[in-house]
């Protein structure tokens, strides 16, 4: 490695010879140290030649009177630095942005489950009143036929068969309107 206090006043009066010693004797030193930090070998040429090209044109060399080696290899240090400061905050907005994303499809979804929720709603509705309640009873509140039976007065079987006759309606109601039957089992609470 080149003696690089020796080729300092050169390197201040930019000749180019002394550019080209200190890019041979320091490049691959620089590279392993930075690999070291970042723990990828082309990043670290990255980094590496970012730094020397901002090194020649920023001219922070012109108040260096000593330590050259010390000033290149620290500098590359925080360079590599702020590159997995910049990774790190790049995977984090990455990440923020996949939440986001897939909180914005899971409302979505809720969304297109409420408005089929409704509709299906909207179908009961259209049951004559006793179909509906007897329907409503089952199937909302979770009650067995005897009980709809003994609370509306009503046999067992007129039950099923008012339940058979909902569910009959409700069934080409959602085909016609495209709506899976199963969605009415979410109709339940």
């Amino acid at each position: 490695m080149v003696n690089l206090e020796s080729i300092l006043p050169g390197i201040n009066g930019k000749d180019e010879r002394c550019w080209e010693q200190l890019y041979t004797s320091c490049y691959a030193a620089m590279c392993v140290y930075v690999e070291s930090i970042v723990k990828d070998m082309d990043c670290a040429k990255d980094i590496v030649q970012d730094y020397l090209a901002k090194f020649w044109v920023t001219k922070p060399y012109k108040t260096l009177k000593s330590g050259l080696d010390k000033y290149i290899f620290q500098a590359v240090k925080f360079s590599a630095i702020t590159y997995l400061k910049e990774a790190r905050r790049k995977e984090d907005s990455c990440q923020s942005f996949s939440r986001e994303v897939m909180s914005e499809e899971d409302t979505i979804q809720l969304e297109e489950q409420v408005d089929i929720i409704k509709v299906v709603y909207q179908m009961i509705d259209l049951l004559p009143a006793e179909r509906r309640q007897v329907f409503m009873m089952v199937f909302v509140d979770g009650m067995s036929y005897q009980e709809v039976a003994e609370r509306l007065e009503i046999s067992k079987n007129t039950v099923k068969t008012q339940l058979a006759r909902a569910l009959k309606f409700l069934r080409k109601e959602m085909k016609d309107n495209d709506i899976p039957f199963l969605f009415i089992f979410l109709v339940k609470k």
